[in-house]
């Protein structure tokens, strides 16, 4: 049996990994350093100080003219090396908040194909995970790790918390928490932690609107609050932001014509497919491929009211606000963020209220938790 470490950097190993590294298991360990190019191989028996010495070899190198392991690559060389050997792969999480070791492990896994996979938790601070295997560090191993840090990663020690190299305090594990998952736990994973951008569109509702108890309860109280003030006669509403047509789907069902933009392309051609749902009903949804700031300049689309649901969180300029044709503006979010919210001066608040309140709950078949912000609305008119 092989264990094979494969991570980006090569303090990665001793950050994450070192009980995978400690010799105690009896077996071989080989290390694959994807941004060195570095395929290591370190025999069962080797103390800990000499499986370490590599790694503190490869920091002293500034890696310039390496040729980096792409997955795919990683992958080819894991199986070469381990031949007929059976082996785990143990790398990060597709979750881990340093987005390109989440990318690494969702591409890696995925290359894989078969082979056995076993995640650490590592920097996954936003979520309570159910871990299936955790390592308490001995005081040799911590002091080992927290020598090894203090002695080749001094630079590393003195970037910024918002680095993603930076080994600050929870970084530097002394309870090492390993999980495994399936193919579509792990696209999951890294599309919650991808939320925030593009990445989120990689699965099906990456949020899970479809099942998540919290979420329905936003969106039909959402949709209930616009059905309080907006009679659906008055005309095209406009949906900023649609996704992939959660919201959408329950304005058209209390009888609403909808233009509904997303500008995300993944996102976009599930929004297409609710329409083509739709397309005997005579004006009910039109879909727009059109940004926030398309919206304002050269794409304005006429309406009753927009809806910027769930989508200020992207430094939007609001004074951009004033440009569309509305009178009427329904906005919601977290409502810390929007107690800091300043709206232009053409606007003035006509209500707000609670959407829904915080909660804790489950994600990606109960692999994590967390804490969901709440939602409240805010109607905004125009002076």
């Amino acid at each position: 049996m092989i264990d094979v470490v494969a991570v980006t950097r090569p303090e990665d190993v001793v950050v994450d990994f070192l009980s995978v590294l400690d010799p105690g298991s009896g077996r071989e360990v080989h290390l694959v350093i994807a941004d060195r190019g570095a395929y290591l191989k370190l025999p069962a028996g080797v103390p800990l100080a000499g499986r370490l010495a590599p790694l503190a070899d490869l920091l002293q190198t500034s890696g310039e003219g390496a040729k980096p392991f792409s997955p795919g690559s990683a992958a080819d060389a894991i199986a070469l090396e381990t031949g007929d050997v059976r082996a785990t792969v143990w790398t990060h999480s597709p979750a881990d908040t340093r987005s390109s070791r989440g990318r690494w492990a969702l591409d890696l896994a995925s290359a894989l194909g078969r082979a056995p996979v076993r995640h650490a938790v590592g920097d996954g601070h936003w979520f309570q995970w159910k871990s299936d295997f955790d390592v308490r560090l001995e005081q040799p191993v911590i002091d080992a790790k927290l020598d090894f840090v203090n002695t080749h990663c001094a630079d590393l020690l003195l970037l910024g918390e918002e680095d993603e190299n930076a080994l600050v305090t929870r970084r530097l594990h002394s309870v090492e928490r390993f999980f495994d998952a399936d193919g579509d736990e792990r696209a999951r994973l890294f599309a919650l932690m991808g939320s925030m951008s593009s990445d989120a569109a990689i699965v099906p509702d990456p949020w899970e609107f479809a099942i998540s108890a919290y979420e329905i309860e936003r969106l039909d109280a959402t949709a209930a609050w616009v059905r309080a003030h907006l009679d659906p006669a008055a005309g095209q509403v406009i949906e900023v932001g649609a996704c992939e047509g959660a919201l959408t789907r329950r304005l058209l069902a209390d009888g609403y014509s909808v233009d509904a933009t997303e500008p995300n392309p993944a996102f976009l051609s599930r929004l297409e497919s609710l329409a083509r749902l739709h397309e005997n009903v005579e004006g009910a949804v039109r879909i727009h491929p059109h940004s926030f700031e398309e919206l304002t300049t050269t794409r304005r689309l006429t309406g009753s009211a927009y809806l910027l649901i769930e989508m200020l969180y992207y430094g939007q300029d609001l004074t951009l606000l004033d440009r569309f044709p509305t009178d009427r503006l329904f906005v919601s979010m977290d409502p810390e963020v929007l107690a800091h919210q300043a709206w232009p001066p053409a606007w003035s608040v006509e209500q707000q209220l609670d959407l829904v309140t915080p909660r804790v709950e489950t994600v990606v078949n109960g692999r994590a938790y967390l804490r969901k912000r709440g939602s409240r609305g805010i109607l905004l008119r125009r002076r």
